[in-house]
């Protein structure tokens, strides 16, 4: 789309975060869809889900990093009008997500239940959190084949297409929710589990409209099946995804360290954190569009030869996302006990979370900026400086701290929350300051 190399940047910008935003939000949505039917399980569904969603994002790091990789790619070429480097990236990330997320599969199949004990859930907890996760594992490949198709369009600048398959997946999630969790007439009460069946069930629609689509020669993605695999190529496309790899697996393994950390607070505490944050990724899920979107612009510009554009597009986003997450933060401050409760009816978890929103929420401003900066990063193909923020910042920092704090200054679990916010600060300095030297404008992927 022009407005993404040359005109108003700020329609640019419109046009592609806001289709993307507003998926993100729907998913978002579902997520507290499923966490309020979970919810009704009790304390112990709700931590057994919580657990398993870390475990999730952990063994989908390798995913996440050809996700980028694909992203930095095509809109790279896209914007460079080199649409043959195009057809083949979008190939090549397919195949590669293919062979990992089968290898992921087996793997969450497996040891489902034996990670979560690992973490120091309770038996009961561990047993329903594998239940969900062995349903989730079995059908991953139709979820991750998705997300690459989804990040094509996008990179592409058509956000919309992606929207449209979120709005049908989630309709037809949060339909099937309380049907197979509870159960109704000849339909088996699956509990958690049906929670599971339900994600993989509609993401399967969304996949086969999606690749559909891609080989109909009706989008803007030029595709065929034909293409010859090049190992020099799949190569290239590692290289850019290794470093996001690395980053994802160290934010998940970090907030795997913090979920063990504050299960030594007991199971209402888990519960708690689960809830908060899911909370937490629906405040930041539009911000996520606004990134995705800056990648795409970053990218296409720097294909382009436009790089100062690329910058001033940075800048308009972090502007966008701080004053949303400031409004996020304020209304998670002053309406936290309500906002807890929604989802914990016993009340068990309120206390706790209502601590944690009312210590971290007024810091989301930084952490907004510090999305804006690492998107850009990534957007660029220069991906290794957000692993290195991320790895001093959360694995050298805040894991350590949050370790420490409570028992050093005598103050329980609101030391944790400290922990945060210190992490939150220092991955914005340093990412900031990684930024201003200026060295992603000059990456070659």
């Amino acid at each position: 789309m022009s407005e993404l190399t040359e005109g108003d940047l700020f329609r640019g910008l419109l046009t592609i975060a806001a289709p993307i935003v507003a998926g993100n939000v729907l998913q978002s949505g579902l997520e507290l869809v499923d966490l309020f039917f979970v919810g009704r399980l009790g304390s112990e569904a709700i931590a057994g889900v919580a657990m398993s969603t870390s475990i999730v994002m952990v063994l989908m790091t390798v995913i996440i990093g050809i996700v980028t990789a694909n992203t930095a790619f095509v809109s790279r070429y896209y914007g460079a009008k080199n649409y043959d480097m195009v057809a083949k990236g979008v190939s090549h990330t397919l195949i590669l997500g293919l062979v990992f997320s089968l290898i992921l599969s087996v793997v969450g199949i497996l040891y489902a239940e034996d990670m979560l004990l690992l973490l120091g859930a309770e038996p009961n907890v561990a047993l329903l959190g594998a239940s969900y996760l062995t349903v989730l594992f079995t059908g991953s490949v139709t979820l991750v084949e998705l997300w690459v198709i989804n990040s094509t369009f996008q990179s592409c600048g058509d956000a919309t297409t992606p929207m449209l398959l979120v709005v049908l997946a989630n309709i037809l999630n949060i339909a099937l929710d309380p049907l197979l969790i509870f159960g109704y007439g000849a339909v088996p009460a699956c509990g958690v589990a049906g929670a599971a069946y339900a994600t993989i069930i509609s993401r399967s629609v969304a996949f086969a409209i999606a690749f559909a689509l891609l080989l109909s020669g009706r989008s803007p993605i030029p595709f065929s099946l034909r293409t010859k695999f090049e190992f020099p190529l799949a190569w290239r496309l590692i290289r850019v995804a290794v470093p996001n790899s690395v980053q994802s697996g160290l934010r998940s393994v970090t907030f795997l360290a913090m979920m063990a950390i504050v299960a030594v607070f007991g199971t209402a505490a888990l519960s708690a954190y689960g809830i908060v944050g899911r909370l937490e990724l629906v405040a930041l899920m539009p911000g996520f569009g606004i990134a995705t979107a800056t990648a795409v612009i970053v990218g296409q510009n720097l294909g382009a030869k436009k790089p100062e554009r690329a910058e001033a597009g940075v800048r308009l986003s972090a502007l966008m996302n701080g004053g949303f997450m400031a409004l996020m933060g304020a209304v998670f401050y002053l309406a936290a006990p309500a906002i807890v409760e929604v989802f914990d009816p016993s009340g068990a978890s309120t206390e706790i979370g209502v601590s944690y929103l009312q210590t971290v929420a007024p810091f989301y401003v930084l952490l907004a900026v510090a999305i804006i900066l690492g998107f850009a990063l990534n957007g660029a193909g220069d991906t290794k400086k957000p692993m290195y923020a991320t790895f001093f910042s959360m694995v050298l920092f805040q894991v350590p701290l949050a370790c420490i704090l409570p028992g050093l200054l005598g103050i329980g679990i609101a030391g944790v929350w400290l922990a945060v916010i210190c992490g939150v600060v220092l991955q914005t300095g340093i990412l900031f300051t990684m930024y201003r030297h200026g060295g992603w404008k000059r990456t070659v992927i």
